[in-house]
């Protein structure tokens, strides 16, 4: 770490490039994990009524179910199809810069056909359009993670990668907020919601080509060492930064020397077994733990805690405002904390949670006043999530 590198208030393009990527990457991920929940009746309904009108068949409910577990999920896989298996390729043939600006192309596709569902009866376009931003959330997650660390100067990358754990609590909080009966949470207006990721793909469009490309891809994959140089000037400051280029030419050469493995490769090599199986039991922890279920079926969640239709909304709204405020408070302390004891803190405290849990909704069928704990022990629940595991991703 250079002794040198700036402060974040002296990099105001830093600053700048956090909020264009944050709004057009994780951003997006994160409403369109929470934007689908108050909907959910509506499209639910949307879909039979297209059955009955365009075949004549009035689905059962568990046929609906499994329809709208279908159009939830799809989400998922158009993460996988890019983010998993072309993100690298992607990212090195056209940049961080281009493939943000490109990545929004799907989104927009999204946005549209979510916005044309309720008019051209068709739940298909609703799963088209999942399917879409499935691909531009997990591309955007990735590319935006890269550039950004790139971007920033060394003592702030741990910062800065909490920011985007902190645009994905933004983007689940704000879908929760719209969806309320108040603004989008209609039968007129839930299109409007889903098609919302449209705008902040069109706010990063116009944005993002102010910002320089990422030095080191300029450096690195462009070979260009004046351009990079330029680009560090821009984001950091007026001042020599011979030796941080010199450090990212000494990466290129370890990086050439390791070679290019396959899967296969990397899960024989012993000198890395280690790094390979934290990374399997965190990422799969993470996927794991519950707490996508929490968003995605937190309406059927509050349900079984017994908390009423009228307050359904405000409760899971509740949800995103304890995520959003948990990653807000760690954004000041992850620089002067264990990653590993921020990690299993937040893992152990999830456990104490869900088995208190467990016990609270046993219990509310015999005791009037329990439901309310199980409504707190899920909002600490999240609280536990975003203080810990959610940050996984740095």
């Amino acid at each position: 770490m250079s002794q040198n590198d700036p402060l974040l208030l002296e990099c105001p393009l830093v600053i700048a490039a956090i909020f264009i990527c944050g709004i057009g990457g994780p951003y997006q991920y994160g409403f369109s994990i929470s934007s689908m929940t108050s909907p959910s009746v509506f499209i639910q309904e949307l879909v039979n009524i297209t059955c009955v009108e365009r075949y004549g068949v009035n689905l059962e409910k568990w046929q609906i179910s499994l329809i709208w577990s279908f159009i939830v999920s799809i989400f998922c896989m158009g993460g996988l199809s890019l983010s998993a298996l072309l993100a690298n390729s992607l990212i090195s043939k056209f940049g961080r810069k281009k493939l943000l600006l490109l990545n929004n192309i799907p989104a927009l596709i999204g946005a549209v056909l979510m916005l044309l569902s309720k008019t051209a009866m068709s739940f298909e376009m609703i799963m088209a359009a999942r399917f879409l931003q499935g691909m531009n959330a997990g591309l955007g997650l990735i590319t935006n993670t890269i550039y950004l660390v790139e971007c920033a100067p060394k003592r702030l990358r741990g910062a800065v990668g909490v920011t985007v754990a902190l645009f994905i609590s933004f983007g689940k909080f704000s879908g929760q907020l719209l969806g309320i009966s108040e603004l989008f949470g209609t039968r007129e207006r839930w299109p409007w919601l889903l098609g919302f990721t449209g705008l902040t793909s069109l706010l990063q469009l116009v944005t993002l080509p102010l910002l320089p490309e990422s030095p080191s891809f300029l450096l690195l994959a462009a070979g260009d060492q004046q351009a990079c140089e330029q680009a560090l000037k821009r984001l950091w400051g007026d001042r020599n930064y011979q030796l941080e280029m010199e450090e990212m030419l000494k990466e290129k050469v370890m990086q050439k020397n390791a070679g290019t493995q396959t899967v296969l490769q990397l899960l024989r090599n012993h000198d890395i077994r280690w790094q390979l199986l934290s990374v399997i039991v965190i990422f799969s922890s993470l996927q794991l733990c519950g707490i996508n279920a929490v968003y995605f079926y937190s309406y059927e969640v509050f349900r079984q805690v017994g908390i009423g239709e009228e307050n359904l909304r405000y409760a899971a709204l509740g949800t995103g405002l304890c995520e959003l405020s948990a990653s807000s408070s760690l954004f000041f302390i992850v620089q002067y904390s264990s990653k590993k004891m921020i990690l299993f803190r937040g893992y152990a405290l999830m456990s104490v949670m869900l088995v208190l849990l467990t016990i609270t909704m046993y219990l509310q069928k015999h005791l009037s006043w329990m439901p309310y704990c199980s409504m707190v022990l899920i909002f600490l629940f999240i609280l536990s999530f975003a203080s810990g595991p959610c940050k996984s991703l740095i």
